[in-house]
């Protein structure tokens, strides 16, 4: 039941919403019982409010996700798959999506627990981008604004444990560590001057190593959580034209004679549980490299929305219902 406080003035028996009369001591301390359906009045409003609450968080994330999105033809981190794990048997696939005008990208992720305190985790990461920088084209000894434009998939599976802790076992902590392998491809609009030329194209396969720890909080329909990744990216085989001008054949043999470069990489979640679903915006951006490496531009922000199913809550809602 409900209990509305009121100016001792206006509390009278005679109202028609009230179900006994009072005596001194209800009169002094100003409350009520209310009955019949005024009762669920204001918690109605409350529900219908909250219906648009998803809504708003939605359209929120699209409009980062048009403005913060960016990525290098070198290296394009995926998202940092921070575990929202509490038990055994737990299972979450998500698939994601980012897009800027540059740049977009889709991924999918999934997690399971087989055993208590213990995760495995598959991801997958698919971009395409474009872009324009000035480079030297031999002959004519010339610069120009060079167009290209990329493709990079990624594909990786890591290992690990999780562990709560806090009063109320909110808090979540992580170490996840994994290996994955992906393709690069970018292709090179020929030089204005001659049109009719080919694209020239640069391509390579490379691998990366990585650790994930992270922390992350689940509070009612709200889940929180940041971490850091320290990867390691080896570059093997490739191929070049070297007709991609001097410049960026330069920053190509830069990459690949610092090969296995070492990133750290720093990521958040910011997510909204809407049983069984979960819809969150993801954040992943590289913020430390070797100086030398700073001509590469690998200080990118990958930020993606991220729709999500806990798979074991469909049984968990079947374990519930009365039998017939």
């Amino acid at each position: 039941m409900l209990f509305f406080r009121l100016d001792r003035q206006i509390l009278q028996p005679k109202s028609g919403i009230f179900g006994e009369k009072f005596n001194e001591t209800s009169r002094k301390k100003g409350f009520f019982i209310a009955k019949g359906s005024h009762r669920n009045k204001s918690r109605t409003s409350m529900f219908k409010s909250m219906r648009f609450l998803p809504f708003v968080f939605g359209m929120s994330c699209l409009a980062l996700l048009q403005e913060s999105c960016t990525t290098s033809r070198f290296y394009a981190p995926n998202s940092m798959h921070i575990p929202m794990l509490t038990g055994p048997k737990e299972a979450t696939v998500s698939g994601g999506m980012a897009k800027s005008s540059d740049n977009s990208a889709w991924e999918v992720q999934a997690i399971y627990s087989p055993l208590p305190h213990l995760g495995v985790m598959v991801n997958h990461f698919d971009a395409h981008y474009d872009g324009v920088f000035n480079t030297l084209y031999i002959p004519p000894f010339t610069f120009y604004d060079q167009r290209y434009s990329g493709h990079c998939r990624f594909t990786e599976g890591g290992l690990g444990g999780y562990y709560q802790v806090g009063p109320a076992k909110e808090y979540i902590l992580s170490c996840f560590a994994g290996f994955g392998q992906g393709h690069t491809r970018n292709r090179y609009d020929p030089p204005p001057d001659f049109p009719e030329e080919e694209t020239f194209d640069s391509e390579w396969n490379y691998q990366r190593w990585f650790v994930q720890p992270a922390l992350s909080l689940k509070y009612r329909r709200f889940q929180v959580g940041t971490g850091l990744r320290f990867a390691w990216i080896d570059y093997q085989k490739g191929e070049i034209n070297s007709r991609v001008g001097v410049e960026e054949t330069g920053r190509i043999e830069l990459m690949q004679s610092s090969s296995p470069l070492f990133l750290t990489e720093m990521a958040w979640t910011l997510g909204l549980h809407l049983r069984p679903v979960i819809i969150s915006l993801n954040s992943t951006a590289v913020v430390r490299g070797k100086e030398s490496l700073r001509n590469l531009d690998l200080a990118t922000n990958y930020v993606a929305l991220t729709v999500g199913v806990n798979i074991h809550e469909f049984s968990k809602k079947e374990r519930h219902q009365p039998r017939k």
